[in-house]
């Protein structure tokens, strides 16, 4: 028996992979960063070297307010979960294979996918908590 989502209200998964998305398309110049963060590289051979890994069609994406503001609501949610369940998570949004992941937590594939269920169900339960509070 599978429970109904609400309507309206997207899988967690989607929502991971959009506040990827929408963190890969936000501005990376030197003016964007913190002082101290800078690239050694120049901006135009960043932006080319960018540019061949995500040759997929992701540069077209525009986020929009909401599409931001949702990418910074599931990173503040994320401190609340454990450090692995975070690198999990987020490994899992940018499509990282299991492999690597099994190599990195000495896990075997079926534990991971597991603690990775797991760690989605605690991340939609504490971004549910934040709606309710924010909310009220």
């Amino acid at each position: 028996m599978s429970q109904q989502m609400p309507t309206g209200e997207k899988p967690i998964k989607e929502r991971l992979e959009k506040a990827m998305m929408t963190l890969h398309a936000l501005p990376h110049s030197a003016h964007t960063k913190p002082m101290g963060h800078k690239s050694a590289w120049p901006d135009m051979i960043r932006q080319a070297k960018r540019g061949a890994i995500l040759h997929r069609g992701s540069l077209s994406f525009h986020p929009n307010n909401s599409d931001i503001s949702d990418c910074y609501d599931i990173i503040d949610a994320l401190y609340d979960l454990t450090e692995m369940q975070r690198l999990l998570i987020w490994a899992r949004a940018m499509n990282v294979a299991w492999r690597p992941l099994q190599n990195r937590f000495n896990r075997s594939r079926t534990h991971l996918n597991r603690l990775h269920m797991m760690a989605l169900t605690a991340l939609e339960i504490r971004l549910k908590e934040r709606a309710d509070k924010n909310s009220r």
